[in-house]
């Protein structure tokens, strides 16, 4: 194997720009892992359960009475009726909401800081290795 002079290397990548470049991907994909990333428990504790309860109870009691007032109506419009058909998963996009929520408050920098250092490990290897 010859080894170049680094004056000579013309057509060297810079390891630097490698660098940058996986370190900022590495990073986008932290931040993006922030809201893919499930629930721990520590985020789920007495109060988020209390809170998921209320949207359980209070949209319940809502949807019951105004699916009442459209079933009592003989002659329903087609909305009403596509509105009946899909009222099972009012309750459950509501709690995807609050789920949302929770987790935009997470804070972004340990997420992207991981992303960071994966993205900064993988082009390391990467120069290295020659992969």
């Amino acid at each position: 194997m010859t080894v170049q002079r680094v004056e000579n290397c013309r057509n060297c990548n810079s390891g630097l720009n490698d660098g940058l470049k996986s370190a900022t991907i590495g990073g986008l994909v932290g931040l993006a892992s922030k809201y893919a990333l499930p629930l721990t428990e520590q985020e789920m504790d007495a109060d988020y359960k209390k809170v998921i309860d209320n949207i359980k109870s209070q949209a319940a009691k809502a949807e019951n009475e105004f699916l009442e007032a459209i079933k009592a109506n003989p002659q329903r419009t087609l909305a009403q009726d596509a509105y009946v058909k899909t009222s099972e998963n009012f309750v459950k996009n509501n709690v995807k909401a609050y789920d949302i929520a929770v987790k935009s408050i997470r804070p972004a920098g340990p997420f992207i800081v991981a992303g960071a250092v994966a993205g900064l490990g993988y082009s390391f290897i990467k120069n290295v290795f020659n992969v």
